[in-house]
């Protein structure tokens, strides 16, 4: 890792622990500024830093009107991590995370969109735009009120009536093929999640790989550790092409790790506009396969424990291994 990576880091971890600690208010630009030259950085490493986070604004908002909202989310979460008083990054988050809540019903992007929200408020009391998100947030909420009150009523109604079926089933002898029926349907589900989820892994990958040889052919390479990491990357892709299942997947870990060896070592050379913006989207990619990677891998870990539980019963289902790129 260079020096200015290593400030940049640390730069970010002050900024999370401004944000996540108590005080009444964050620091301010100046402020910040300040502290990071007293703690070792120059003036051009502030500057070079300050403008990866606005052309990352830039970045975001251009994955917003694609509609790759996660992705836009992401990146803009990372330029407010470097400038927390990037007040349309914000926008952009909280307008990310409503069009998530919207098209992927997470209920944990709808308390995302307000708290970004109100935060924009807290910069910019005068946004129309945080003022809607607040509206239609609002307007879900109480939707959501309604039906709560609405299904209670309708539980209550059925109370008896469900009572009465499950004291029927509890009573029923049970019959161990059912059982075994429901075990078996269990694995099944967990094995498909474990497919889809690893699918979507392949989706983000296969818009790195898109984006990785336009690197390749914008950058100029005079470091040979990175002439050989770029040979053995070219090597991994061919001798992947036809592997499945769990070598497919430590291949794709292998390349994302070297991946992330070799845009290391680009961003620690002075490069074109061209390639910084060639960066800045490979970057969100690799937080794309971050995102995805975690999910598969929470998939594949309740898989798992199903296959631990009852493997000998079912030796078709096999265990599957853990994606170790991220």
């Amino acid at each position: 890792m260079s020096s200015f990576d290593d400030k940049l880091n640390k730069h970010i971890d002050k900024v999370i622990a401004l944000q996540n600690s108590e005080r009444d208010r964050m620091l301010s630009p100046d402020e910040l500024k300040e502290l990071d030259l007293s703690l070792g950085m120059t003036e051009g490493e502030w500057k070079k830093m300050t403008e990866k986070a606005d052309k990352n604004v830039e970045l975001a908002q251009n994955h917003f009107y694609y509609k790759n909202y996660r992705d836009a989310y992401s990146v803009a979460e990372a330029a407010i991590s470097v400038n927390p008083w990037l007040t349309q990054a914000l926008i952009i988050m909280a307008d990310s995370a409503l069009k998530i809540y919207e098209t992927e019903d997470e209920e944990e992007f709808l308390e995302k969109a307000e708290k970004h929200a109100k935060e924009v408020l807290k910069q910019a009391p005068a946004e129309n735009r945080a003022v809607e998100i607040l509206s239609v947030l609002n307007t879900y909420k109480t939707s959501e009120r309604k039906e709560k009150k609405k299904l209670t009523k309708y539980a209550l109604i059925s109370g008896g009536i469900i009572l009465i079926i499950l004291s029927i089933i509890f009573f029923r002898p049970k019959k161990e093929k059912a059982v075994d029926n429901s075990i078996k349907f269990e694995l099944i589900d967990a094995e498909e999640n474990a497919n889809a989820a690893w699918a979507q892994v392949e989706n983000v990958t296969a818009r790195r790989d898109k984006l990785i040889p336009q690197l390749f052919s914008a950058v100029k390479i005079n470091n040979i550790e990175l002439k050989n990491l770029i040979s053995e990357v070219k090597k991994l892709q061919a001798g992947s092409k036809n592997l499945t299942g769990d070598k497919k997947i430590s291949a794709e870990a292998d390349l994302q790790k070297k991946y992330q060896r070799i845009t290391n070592l680009i961003a620690a050379q002075n490069n074109s506009a061209a390639v910084s913006t060639l960066m800045i989207q490979i970057e969100g990619t690799y937080n794309r396969i971050s995102v995805e990677g975690k999910r598969y891998n929470e998939t594949v870990k309740k898989y798992n424990i199903l296959v631990k539980k009852y493997g000998e019963k079912y030796p078709q289902f096999k265990i599957k291994s853990y994606f170790n790129g991220l």
